[in-house]
């Protein structure tokens, strides 16, 4: 196992912590429906937080008006 230089001891960045984890965890394999599903996940938590974030933003908008 390699040693650790005497720079180790700085904060990692994002994308060393990530390089770090993609290389010790296994990566998981997506096939076509898998990837889909993905997808399909992101697309309803995305909407879901527009719509959030549009519920608070007119809610404050609705606040200014006299």
């Amino acid at each position: 196992m390699p040693s650790l230089d005497a720079h180790a001891s700085l904060p990692l960045s994002i994308a060393q912590v990530r390089l770090l984890l993609q290389v010790a965890l296994p990566q998981p394999v997506l096939d076509l429906p898998a990837a889909l599903a993905l997808i399909a996940y992101q697309q309803r938590h995305n909407y879901a937080a527009y719509c959030s974030h549009r519920k608070r933003l007119l809610a404050q908008l609705q606040g200014l008006r006299w």
